[in-house]
């Protein structure tokens, strides 16, 4: 009786012996990787890499979520990157607690797709502020954020929203969370003898608004690209005449009157530009035949940043982009702009 036992007891020990010798070899994988996950990220932030949230058409989705709320209202940003890149959002929230800001501008694409998306939903009661010059009013640009539009609408689901989430949290904290400085694509480079990319000189926020740091830019060599475009203005000309451009404004205007008739409201705002664009844009879109008729026209307000000496005052290093330092101030004077007009209310 004993040794049956004494077997038995031996038996239990050896098949107890496997999981344990497995544990400890998952451990130690795991300890391993997250050394290495470690050192890659001190290795990159060392060098000057920061964080940067990567913007995709899930992360604008998740943001287009948000155009229902009814306390606060919904402020929905529609337009490319001069105002993706320079509204700062904290501060927004803070001049303006009655609204909820939604950035959905998109990098060098006009917005009208999105515009047309929103006064086709019946949910959307809130604000647009939808940033654009006269060219981008063109019919020929009506689709150019459409992708965006149809991936919410046929591909969005919850599926996506939490995949995105993680990946968002991730991005935002993380170095290696960039797919160009992971462990695998750092391996191949190595393999490769290729060089590391460049630092961003932009980074996105997880609610898509992004900075720029000018510090990190040739500025010059960007002045000069414009200063090159401005000699050969003999060149430039509208890609449409005024009177085709005033007549196919009538979809934007039908899009604007749908939002306002279910108590929504839309503000038409263009940018502030540097000299050498301005006088570009002043060759191609002549301001009597063409943003002054949209203003003389159009069934929502309409303000020009360079007839505000408060917004046309701002520093842009590229002609085009404010530096992520001057946000906060331009975001105000913007508020202060809107708001003395009576289009926004604090």
């Amino acid at each position: 009786m004993p040794s049956s036992i004494s077997s038995s007891e031996g038996t239990i020990a050896m098949a107890a012996a496997p999981p344990r010798r497995w544990a400890l070899t998952w451990l130690l994988a795991l300890l391993t990787a997250a050394a290495l996950v470690g050192y890659a990220e001190y290795h990159w932030r060392a060098l000057g890499y920061r964080p940067n949230v990567r913007d995709s058409a899930q992360l604008w989705s998740m943001q287009r979520d948000r155009v229902y709320a009814a306390d606060p209202t919904p402020l929905v940003l529609l337009g490319a990157s001069r105002i993706e890149f320079a509204i700062d959002i904290n501060m927004l929230k803070e001049l303006l607690p009655r609204y909820q800001a939604v950035m959905l501008a998109q990098n060098a694409h006009y917005p009208l797709a999105a515009l047309h998306d929103l006064a086709n939903d019946e949910r959307f009661h809130g604000v647009v502020l939808c940033d654009l010059e006269a060219g981008g009013l063109e019919r020929g640009y009506t689709d150019m954020q459409q992708p965006l539009v149809d991936y919410y609408h046929k591909q969005w689901a919850p599926s996506w929203n939490l995949h995105r989430r993680l990946l968002t949290h991730w991005q935002h904290r993380a170095v290696v969370a960039d797919p160009d400085l992971g462990l695998t694509a750092s391996a191949l480079r190595l393999i490769d003898g290729a060089a590391a990319p460049r630092p961003d000189y932009f980074r996105f926020h997880p609610d898509r608004s992004g900075d720029i740091d000018y510090t990190q830019v040739d500025v010059q060599a960007a002045r000069k690209h414009f200063g090159e475009v401005l000699a050969n203005s003999d060149q430039l000309h509208a890609d449409v005449a005024p009177e085709q451009w005033r007549a196919d404004l009538t979809q934007v205007y039908e899009w604007t009157k749908r939002i306002q008739a279910r108590g929504g409201q839309v503000i038409f705002y263009q940018s502030p530009t540097g000299p050498t664009l301005t006088r570009i844009e002043a060759i191609r879109h002549p301001k009597a035949l063409y943003w002054d008729r949209f203003a003389a026209d159009s069934p929502a307000p309409v303000l020009d940043a360079m007839d505000d000496p408060t917004l046309s005052a701002f520093e842009l290093p590229d002609d085009s982009h404010l530096d992520y330092r001057s946000k906060p101030a331009y975001t105000r004077a913007l508020v202060e702009a809107l708001v003395r007009r009576g289009w926004l209310q604090k």
